[in-house]
């Protein structure tokens, strides 16, 4: 078992759409203002079938525009690459993920209290967090399937042993949080903000559920560092993309770089990117206080990715 939902978080579950209480009915919860349905789905793990609530909206395909249709496919395909890194399980991809990012958690950021991890897909951020100074712990994924075969994976087991204790989880976007407000004290989102449709909806949302005095803490790539104003020429840029690419193929092999080239050169197919937004650091803190918060700090991640920068920012209102 990989998957639960505490009865604490049941209780401060609410209506995704119009914040309405819920109540219970035979497979999930429907709205007591709205009416919307909100029921589990089947997660398959060998023989065992764990069940996740899944609180994404669901529209008519003629009420989805042309640009969230697009959105919606770049998300597949972040979904696809996820799904093929489980298929490699390399132990060395995961321990440099890890060694890349432990000192946010162990020296720069100490979360506490209820947290709330946005995009936190399978939980592995509680392989940084003190079990003490944590008091619940809740991920959320629109990738519903995240932890489908996750057994299959040993190398990914080994390397975050906290996947061994079932993860607080359930289904939802960003944009809308089945959660009332004022209820965590951390709100984490790491490597998600250029996936969001509508980043500061997700950041609106955020804000609300953390109590007075949480804080949202963001990792994010900027480009061209920490100025794009007064960063003129390229060199930082491209020592980093050189960087990432020996990165690359030490995790995957000459083999990645090689179909990548015959797909470009070849194929004439576009270079796969994800990515709805390409983040500068002025428009990223510009974003924090245009939704009111108040940045408290900042730190820039350890090389090869130095134009990654973590931000904690409070509800101070």
């Amino acid at each position: 078992m990989y998957i639960k939902l505490d009865q604490e978080i049941i209780n401060i579950l609410c209506c995704p759409i119009c914040k309405g209480s819920l109540r219970a009915i035979g497979q999930g919860f429907a709205c007591k203002d709205c009416a919307t349905e909100y029921l589990s789905c089947n997660i398959k793990q060998g023989k065992l079938i764990e069940k996740v609530l899944d609180f994404r909206i669901y529209r008519p395909d003629y009420c989805v525009s042309k640009e969230s249709a697009k959105c919606f496919d770049m998300q597949e395909g972040y979904q696809k690459y996820y799904s093929e890194r489980g298929k490699r399980d390399n132990l060395d991809e995961y321990l440099n993920e890890i060694d890349s990012v432990k000192e946010i958690y162990t020296d720069e950021f100490h979360i506490n209290g209820r947290v709330l991890d946005i995009g936190g897909g399978q939980g592995t951020t509680r392989h940084f967090l003190e079990a003490e100074r944590v008091s619940l712990y809740v991920s959320v994924d629109p990738f519903i399937n995240i932890f489908q075969d996750i057994e299959r994976q040993p190398n990914l087991l080994k390397a975050y042993p906290c996947l061994a204790k079932p993860c607080n989880f359930l289904a939802c976007q960003a944009e809308n949080l089945p959660f009332v407000a004022n209820t965590f004290d951390w709100v984490h989102m790491r490597s998600v903000l250029d996936h969001f449709q509508d980043p500061y909806l997700a950041l609106k949302e955020a804000y609300r559920v953390l109590k007075l005095g949480g804080v949202l803490l963001i990792g994010s790539t900027v480009y061209n560092g920490k100025s794009s104003l007064r960063t003129k020429n390229s060199d930082i840029a491209l020592q980093n993309l050189a960087s990432k690419i020996f990165h690359k193929i030490k995790e995957e092999g000459l083999k990645w770089i090689v179909g990548a080239l015959i797909k470009k050169i070849f194929l004439r197919k576009k270079w796969a990117d994800p990515h709805i937004f390409r983040w500068r650091y002025e428009d990223l803190t510009d974003l924090l206080r245009a939704t009111k918060f108040m940045i408290v700090k900042e730190h820039w991640q350890k090389p090869p990715f130095t134009m990654c920068v973590y931000v904690g920012a409070k509800k101070s209102i």
